[in-house]
């Protein structure tokens, strides 16, 4: 459950980024197309990450001890 939380989190500051980031690419009339291609790449980074416990907060301490 921590993890699915930390990455709902990291899920929203990918989006946040993603956002900053087009938005001083693109103007602004052409942003609202960009918002599902910028939402489903946050969530896809983020689900990726903490599957994997490459962020930080998502790893786990069982996989880690040998």
């Amino acid at each position: 459950m921590k993890r699915f939380l930390i990455g709902a989190v990291w899920g929203a500051m990918f989006y946040v980024l993603g956002y900053v980031l087009v938005g001083a690419i693109v103007e602004p009339p052409v942003m609202d197309s960009w918002n599902p291609i910028i939402a489903l790449t946050a969530a896809a980074l983020a689900a990726a990450g903490s599957w994997k416990g490459w962020l930080p907060g998502t790893r786990n301490l069982k996989d880690e001890v040998s």
